[in-house]
């Protein structure tokens, strides 16, 4: 008997999208799944809409009130049965082999506890606008990453491992401002192995009401603060010290948008930031050594990048215009 499959999807005021989606994850060429749809309070015909579907295999669960994304998936964690939990927005679409894909995956690979992909990005049509770049798959460096910054796949795209997820008491948190999957992702990397197949699993839709771009809009500043939090939590639960100074610094240079050094001071300090961390890693003789060395020349190269970009500026803007 194949495992169960837990698809869990929250669901809030998307009645354009999520017939779309529900019939993603009935069409999947993995059968034994079970579809665990949170709705959250919805105000539109959201609700009217996945009534529509009779398979047996979804489950509904409604919220009186609106929870928020956080909570409704972890009610839907809460309640599904599955060996594995794989987590779809409402207004994305599973690609049809992608269950089929990741239990296989995670079948021969009994030390991954969590598994993303591939993205396909399209608009509110469903055309399509892009594709996401070859996630990195080395658990080691994806740890590396976690440090600073989020991980370079997206959540619908994961398969976790129930087991993994009830072992730790690992759930998603509210007051994040969009960004519970940045801190789940580093809370996990603590405690497990996270990873990818270079496999399209999801076709992620972008639209006016896109979550993570209505956070940033609405709490630009609230996010920023959070952020700055959760990098320093992420340093600080994997054993690192740093002074107040360092950890300001790395969370302007470091932010999640537009974020850089400002002066060859700041560069400089940077880099004794990163030798810091570097010196203390081997010191505790940690087993990412390698790849947090490789995270920081990539992360030091990106800032000389910026700041041969903010010299330029510096110079045109200084050079007179010719009468």
């Amino acid at each position: 008997m194949k495992p169960l499959v837990s698809v869990v999807m929250p669901s809030y005021n998307c009645e354009r999208f999520i017939g779309e989606a529900i019939e993603s994850v009935v069409g999947q060429t993995y059968k034994n799944w079970e579809l665990i749809i949170v709705e959250d309070g919805s105000t539109d015909h959201t609700i009217e809409i996945i009534k529509t579907y009779k398979d047996n295999r979804i489950k509904v669960l409604c919220n009186e009130m609106n929870q928020g994304i956080a909570n409704a998936t972890n009610r839907g964690i809460k309640e599904s049965k599955g060996t594995y939990i794989a987590l779809l927005d409402d207004d994305d679409i599973a690609e049809k082999g992608r269950l089929a894909l990741q239990v296989e995956y995670l079948e021969k690979h009994p030390e991954i506890d969590i598994l993303g992909g591939r993205t396909i990005f399209i608009d509110e049509s469903g055309k399509t606008i892009d594709y996401s770049g070859i996630p990195r798959r080395n658990p080691k460096y994806i740890k590396a990453v976690l440090l600073f910054n989020c991980m370079d796949f997206l959540n619908g795209t994961a398969m976790i491992r129930r087991a993994f997820i009830e072992k730790n008491h690992l759930h998603y948190e509210n007051s994040c401002y969009g960004m519970q999957d940045y801190k789940f992702y580093i809370e996990s990397s603590k405690v497990g192995n996270i990873s990818t197949i270079n496999q399209f699993l999801l076709r992620h839709r972008l639209h006016d009401r896109n979550e993570t771009d209505r956070n940033f809009q609405l709490f630009s500043e609230q996010r920023k603060v959070a952020y700055a939090s959760f990098q320093r939590d992420s340093l600080r639960k994997s054993g690192f010290c740093l002074t107040e100074n360092a950890l300001t610094l790395l969370n302007k240079a470091l932010a999640e948008r537009d974020g850089k050094c400002e002066s060859i001071q700041e560069l400089e300090e940077l880099y004794g930031i990163f030798c810091e961390l570097l010196r203390q890693g081997r010191e505790r003789k940690i087993d990412y050594l390698e790849e947090l060395e490789h995270v920081c020349r990539v992360k030091m190269g990106e800032q000389l990048i910026r700041m041969d970009h903010l010299f330029d500026r510096k110079q045109t803007s200084g050079v007179k215009k010719e009468k």
